[in-house]
């Protein structure tokens, strides 16, 4: 959409190229991948339509972020176009987050882990605010001995599992069942905001039993009409490490499927590949499971109907994809190690009640109109088949197996223009990687032995780089394992083919899992390379970045290329930062850091970054992949700019929009900027152009023509002989 990236001379925007797969245009191939999420819905562009946001949860190459998906379809349909610029409005998430309406005014509110507890975010969006919240509490606490003296504590939410949230009393507020930090136990945290008099606008909870159902998870097993046990001890939230004795993880969905105002249970499991349905015959103050059997372990397979099966942890969740206003069942992984590009299995409510019939759709919801590689995307355009055009290969950390994670190579060729691309996916296993049983591959692309073809090196997880040599024949490789005998002293190996030192003959740039840059000089010939390590710290280039809780590792990727005789480095790390630097003419100096994130919006862990003119308008492309597996794409908008960036902001500063929010007009004022041509620009909040009006003068009156309510955003570019400004404002029209 409008996300601005300023390298250099450029500013690049948001913007998509088609990508066909099996004859099908997807509808929003660069929407960054899904690998296990949590699916709620939400209202995102107030148009009274229930969209989806997936919380993509952390794995070990991808801190969890929010996914945004509108809903552009009519009653029915799963017709979505993503709506990643809408993602930074989100709060900072980790390990879960379910969005769930606490206070009743009709917008889903933040419900996420923190520290083996539970934090939530209050929605205050407005058309006029746009999407936004505030944090509510910064953990939630409960009574637990309402009956005496208060014994007030966190309430204990395992970061690994997902507690269940929902009205289980009837009475209009949401409680909360969840295992106990203890045992197998769920307990239950009864809201009493309306019990007190608050409506349901408070969060006033204390512990109502600690065996809510009379039942106890051990792994698979669940077992029923067990007694009591003694009293939760409350948690402390100074000591959140798991315990042996803790419950590992599960996750749970409270649904009343029979609309009998009884609250069941869809139950998932760390240990299990199924989910489990707990049915509830007992009464709304005294719940008692007597079921898990009826569906064991196939449900909801009724009929046709496919049965959850993931390798690893499916969790449930009731949430309207179709725009029916009935609630469906989205099933993901809750943790990696499983299916990372099917893995969000889509059951539509098909029943005419207010029960439930969830009958199986996909089982990739979403996923299916992306490019989605599994996990970690590594993108290189290189023309592979000698057409003049350049085409996308990407590669990866692996697709899922039940035995272990295989890297592939996927290759996209472009059949449309060189001035206008067209990507369609030839195969997601090129060159037959996924034979040689790697774990990362990670390609550079150049002719290393002078023969007049492109080859492709992978770097690997070992810290070898293997060699894919280009026989002659269009898409013939033959596979070379570490034909270079070295292994870098850091591992994940992530090369790139650059003539660094200016001597025509191609070296190798490695970026290393401690977040520097190994530089190895070739010092064979143009025919017959021979590598050499010069330094494990190149430029003194170091992108480990901030400590976290994937500790301190960088997980660097070079991006090494040529400005007006410069030469330039974009690196991706593991927090998904893309750092920006100068190189110096004299490599053995430091290099010099201009931005530490170029995109300030962050794709998604696991950074990436190909910069590529791909559609020969003279000017660089963006490709960033990340640890989703998915792609985003920056195409450059020719507007060579050649002033630094604090211009722009005075740019910004003198340039207005108003009145905001408009109805049916919108007044541009530039002051004191001289200007040649110009053009006022108004997308969709999805990205879509909606009309495009020359800007004649420095006051001028645009009319919106009758356009829907909403949320869009106004661009602003003028030009000059000298440079071009081009300034981006959300606009809310009433």
């Amino acid at each position: 959409m409008f996300t601005k990236i300023s390298l250099g001379q450029f500013l690049i925007a948001r913007d998509t190229i088609s990508v066909i797969e099996n004859n099908y245009v997807l509808k929003m191939p660069w929407a960054n991948g899904i690998n296990c999420s949590n699916v709620s819905n939400i209202d995102l562009n107030f148009d009274n339509k229930k969209d989806v946001v997936a919380f993509d949860k952390p794995t070990l190459f991808s801190p969890g972020r929010y996914r945004c998906f509108i809903n552009m379809g009519t009653v029915g349909q799963t017709k979505y176009v993503a709506a990643p610029d809408l993602s930074y409005a989100f709060p900072p998430g980790s390990d879960w987050s379910i969005l769930l309406d606490y206070n009743c005014d009709g917008k889903e509110d933040i419900f996420c882990s923190v520290n083996g507890g539970i934090k939530i975010y209050r929605n205050i969006s407005t058309p006029s605010l746009g999407i936004n919240f505030v944090l509510e509490r910064a953990i939630l606490n409960t009574d637990y001995n309402p009956s005496g003296p208060p014994s007030v504590f966190p309430i204990y939410a395992s970061s690994i599992g997902v507690p269940g949230i929902a009205d289980i009393d009837n009475d209009g507020d949401l409680d909360i069942l969840t295992f106990s930090s203890g045992g197998f136990y769920i307990e239950y945290h009864v809201n009493e905001s309306q019990e007190q008099g608050y409506g349901c606008d408070s969060l006033i909870f204390k512990l109502e039993t600690g065996c809510w159902g009379k039942i106890t998870e051990q792994g698979c097993s669940v077992s029923l009409n067990e007694p009591c046990s003694p009293k939760p001890m409350p948690f402390n939230i100074i000591d959140h490490s798991f315990k042996d004795n803790r419950h590992a993880g599960s996750c749970l969905l409270c649904i009343d499927a029979n609309s009998d105002n009884l609250m069941d249970l869809i139950l998932g499991d760390i240990s299990c590949d199924h989910v489990q349905f707990a049915s509830n015959t007992g009464s709304v103050t005294s719940a008692l499971i007597t079921d898990t059997t009826k569906f064991y372990p196939n449900y909801p397979a009724v009929g046709n109907t496919t049965r959850i099966k993931m390798n690893n942890f499916p969790c449930a969740y009731h949430v309207d994809c179709d725009g029916d206003g009935k609630k469906d069942l989205v099933a993901t992984p809750n943790v990696s190690g499983s299916e990372n590009i099917k893995s969000m299995w889509y059951y539509k409510n098909t029943s005419a009640t207010s029960t439930v019939n969830f009958q199986f759709v996909k089982n990739n919801f979403l996923q299916d109109e992306m490019i989605e590689v599994g996990q970690n995307s590594f993108p290189v355009v290189f023309d592979y088949d000698g057409d003049g055009k350049k085409d996308l290969l990407i590669g990866n950390y692996g697709y899922y197996s039940p035995t272990n994670l295989k890297a592939q190579l996927a290759l996209y060729k472009n059949i449309g223009t060189p001035a206008q691309p067209s990507y369609s996916l030839i195969t997601k296993d090129f060159a037959n990687v996924a034979v040689q049983n790697l774990s990362h591959a990670i390609p550079t692309v150049g002719d290393i032995d002078g023969d007049g073809d492109i080859d492709i090196l992978l770097g690997t997880s070992s810290g070898q780089v293997h060699w894919l040599e280009h026989t002659g024949v269009v898409g013939n490789y033959t596979f070379h394992n570490n034909p270079f005998t070295f292994t870098t002293t850091s591992a994940e190996a992530a090369p790139q083919l650059f003539d660094i030192d200016g001597d025509t003959k191609l070296d190798l740039m490695i970026g290393t899992k401690n977040g520097r840059i190994a530089y190895y000089k070739n010092i064979g010939s143009t025919t017959v390379p021979a590598y050499t390590l010069i330094t494990n710290f190149f430029g003194s280039v170091d992108v480990k970045g901030n400590i976290n809780v994937f500790g301190i590792d960088g997980y660097a990727v070079p991006f090494f290329y040529k400005e007006n005789s410069a030469t330039k480095l974009l690196v991706g790390n593991i927090n998904g930062q893309v750092f920006y630097y100068d190189v110096p003419s004299v490599i053995t100096n430091t290099c010099n850091l201009i931005d530490a994130d170029v995109n300030n919006y962050n794709e998604g862990a696991q950074a990436a970054a190909f910069y590529e003119d791909v559609n020969n308008d003279g000017m660089r492309d963006l490709f960033i992949g990340n640890g989703s597996g998915g792609l985003s794409f920056f195409s450059s908008k020719a507007l060579n700019i050649g002033f630094p960036e604090n211009s722009l902001q005075n740019a910004n500063d003198q340039i207005t929009l108003f009145p905001n929010p408009a109805t049916d007009r919108l007044q541009l004022k530039i002051d004191a900027l001289e200007f040649e041509t110009g053009t006022l620009f108004l997308y969709d909040i999805v990205g879509k152009e909606i009309q495009a009006s020359v800007i004649q003068s420095n006051s001028q009156t645009f009319l919106l023509n009758n356009l829907n309510s909403g949320i869009y955003f106004a661009k602003v570019v003028l030009s000059n002989k000298a440079k071009t400004v081009s300034i981006t404002k959300k606009v809310i029209i009433e």
